[in-house]
This record gives C-alpha cells, sequence and structure tokens, in this order.
C-alpha cells in the first residue's frame, strides 16, 4: 500500500518546494518554452513566483470570512425546521490552507502542463489557472484523507478531464470575451475553473446536444454519486 504526506514531500524538497520557488522555476520553463528574450523571461519568472505566492493568500481570507455565516445559517435553519440535520455548501477555498492540499497543488503545477502536453485533442496550455491548481484537487485530499499518492492518481484524470472539457469551450470562451471587448483580433480564451467544470459542459449539452454519449455518461456518472 503507497501512501506518502505533505510531511515527506516538504522534507524531500525543502525550499525548493515552496510556491515561490515552483512558481519561478515554471515561469523560466515557459517563457523559454515561449520563445522570449532573457530579459521577458526573467520578468515572467518573478510574475509567476508573485502569483503563486499571493493568490492562494488573498482568496483564502474572503473565503474563510463565509464559515461564521455558515455556521449562522445553519444553525437558524435547524430552528426552524426542528433540528434536521443541514449541510451547508462551502467554496474549496477553505481548504487551501491545508499543508496536504499545498503540497499536492506544487506538484500539480508542472504536472498540469505535462497532462496538458500528453492529453490527446487538447488545445488548451495552463498559464494563469495554474495558480488555482489547489481548487481543483482540494476534494481528492479530502476524499483520499491526505495520501498524496492517491491524490495524485485521481487528480491526474481530474486534470485530463478538465482540459478536454476546456478544450471543447475555447470557442464559447472566446465568443464571451469577444463581445465584451476584453479580446485582441484573432485572439483565443479558455479557462480551466469555468471552462473545464463538468457541470459547465452537462449544461452546454444539455441546450446544444453536440456530444449526446459524452453527456449521457457524464450524467450517469453524477447520478450514481448521488444515489451512493
Amino acid at each position: 500500500r503507497s501512501h506518502f504526506s505533505a510531511d515527506d514531500v516538504q522534507n524531500r524538497f525543502g525550499p525548493f518546494g515552496e510556491p515561490v520557488s515552483v512558481g519561478f522555476v515554471m515561469g523560466l520553463v515557459i517563457g523559454v518554452l515561449a520563445g522570449y528574450d532573457a530579459k521577458a523571461v526573467l520578468q515572467l519568472a518573478v510574475k509567476t513566483a508573485a502569483v503563486m505566492l499571493l493568490m492562494p493568500r488573498v482568496i483564502k481570507p474572503i473565503m474563510d470570512g463565509l464559515t461564521p455565516i455558515a455556521k449562522h445559517a445553519r444553525k437558524r435553519l435547524q430552528a426552524k425546521f426542528g433540528g434536521q440535520e443541514f449541510l451547508i455548501g462551502l467554496d474549496p477555498a477553505l481548504l487551501l490552507g491545508h499543508t496536504s492540499v499545498v503540497s499536492a497543488s506544487l506538484i500539480f503545477i508542472p504536472l498540469t502542463i505535462l497532462i496538458a502536453v500528453l492529453v490527446p485533442g487538447n488545445q488548451v496550455l495552463p498559464f494563469g489557472d495554474l495558480a488555482t491548481i489547489g481548487f481543483f484537487i482540494a476534494m481528492a485530499v479530502a476524499v483520499h484523507q491526505g495520501n498524496l499518492f492517491r491524490t495524485l492518481i485521481s487528480g491526474v484524470i481530474i486534470m485530463g478531464i478538465t482540459l478536454w472539457i476546456a478544450t471543447q469551450t475555447i470557442g464559447l470562451h472566446t465568443q464571451l470575451a469577444a463581445n465584451a471587448g476584453a479580446l485582441k483580433a484573432g485572439g483565443q480564451v479558455a479557462s480551466l475553473d469555468q471552462g473545464g467544470s463538468p457541470i459547465t459542459w452537462l449544461l452546454i449539452q444539455l441546450f446544444t446536444w453536440q456530444n449526446f454519449v459524452g453527456f449521457a455518461v457524464s450524467a450517469s456518472i453524477y447520478l450514481a454519486g448521488g444515489l451512493v
């Protein structure tokens, strides 16, 4: 039975496992692959490092403020409906500060780019979404109780499917950006969060019926999960 935790990752990588270090290296790699000159590569590396460090810290306090609101709402509902049990759904950002989630996120930053290169038919190269990788795999960490080995296996499947869906929604994202006047001529827009969401994809298929087989399979999986 394979098992390794966040502490194992930190002991192995040390300071190189910190978000700033990973972000800087990823910025260098992406800049070189994009054909930038030395100055532009370094600027991109610094900006990427800053995003990796600041994005979770900016988002997490905002989401933490929802916790007392959720608790109060739960108490009000229980009082109104005779003590029935209620579960209040919150954003995965509440889990971003957990050590295992941070470690898994750092591992998946380079791994997501590798998956994007290897997945057949994918047309999306993640960049801005790399700072929000934790949102995609936070629940996998919770389901597997901090076992990063199992989280990696689940995460690879999750990111592969997310990239496929994001590729199929490029046209809609691009049209939306063009309508908002936020797109340069000849450009395209894609995202992994909303653009790669299975729920978003199911809603699109519900109205367009472009992929009936995929819609049926995905809907069946969700229904089976709900019954379990």
